[in-house]
């Protein structure tokens, strides 16, 4: 069998203080990625500036209309590899991770895949690891026919991301990678979660306000709502429960959050409340 061609495709909209960290990881993979793919989506930061950094490792392109979907396709149409990796700019990969990744897509009827995330700024990473797993392996049944797959850590063949890429949505009202899911099972593609493929990402997301992070959560609900019809059973009932749920556990994990930050020294990054536009907290 052929080596594959890997592309790692990384969205990037005011990352200043992330880009360079999730950079180095990737390029520090045990298993080395044939192209890596940042899309600057019109960032007015130092992103730019940092990204001019890694210049010789490193393929930047410009994607002028606002949106990590818009991004997002402009990375992964442009990519050349036969397994596309897209992450975050917050995503900081172990170095065996596109070693697993080849061994996850070892099995041909694997489409895509998603995995596990473990949060590098909190405290008490281990329970939050465990509270967070807890929560996706209920996402999880039954494994193979998922219809959702989660940004900060996913692959997909190619060919597949050339079949369902035309008919995704633009609507910036739900997350763009749960919108990825739902069209990859409606499609009839299989999207695995792969236990194995574990990636570190940050717990921003739950560094503002309770309202900010609850238009987060529901618009995972929104993705739902918008193609009711086409879903696995439960699917919408699920993403309401799960809401509640972590809207519940907000505080405990707002603590978790804020405790790493002042214990570290370290300034917050910017939150957005929809990380499919410009809009922060």
């Amino acid at each position: 069998m052929s080596r594959p061609r890997i592309s790692v495709v990384i969205p990037a909209y005011n990352e200043e203080s992330m880009i360079g960290p999730c950079l180095q990881a990737v390029l520090g993979q045990s298993r080395a990625a044939d192209e890596v793919i940042v899309v600057d989506n019109n960032s007015t930061d130092r992103t730019a500036e940092i990204l001019h950094d890694f210049r010789e490792s490193v393929i930047v392109l410009g994607e002028p209309r606002q949106g990590v979907q818009h991004a997002r396709n402009r990375g992964l149409n442009a990519a050349t590899g036969d397994i596309i990796v897209r992450i975050d700019a917050d995503t900081r990969l172990p170095e065996n991770y596109l070693a697993e990744v080849v061994a996850t897509f070892g099995d041909p009827s694997v489409d895509a895949a998603t995995g596990p995330v473990r949060y590098y700024d909190v405290r008490l990473p281990r329970v939050a690891a465990r509270g967070d797993a807890l929560v996706r392996g209920l996402w999880t049944v039954p494994n193979g026919r998922l219809d959702w797959i989660f940004g900060a850590n996913m692959a997909i063949r190619r060919p597949i991301w050339e079949a369902v890429a035309a008919g995704l949505c633009a609507d910036e009202l739900f997350h763009e990678d749960l919108d990825l899911g739902i069209h990859l099972r409606e499609g009839g593609f299989s999207v695995f979660y792969a236990r194995r493929l574990v990636a570190g990402t940050s717990s921003r997301r739950v560094k503002g306000d309770f309202a900010g992070f609850r238009e987060y959560l529901l618009m995972t609900e929104r993705g739902y709502a918008r193609h009711i019809g086409r879903l696995r059973r439960g699917s919408f009932a699920r993403a309401w429960v799960t809401a509640r749920l972590l809207l519940a556990m907000y505080p405990v994990m707002r603590r978790l959050h804020a405790g790493h930050q002042r214990r570290n020294g370290s300034p917050m990054a910017l939150a957005r409340k929809n990380p499919m536009s410009s809009a922060c907290e």
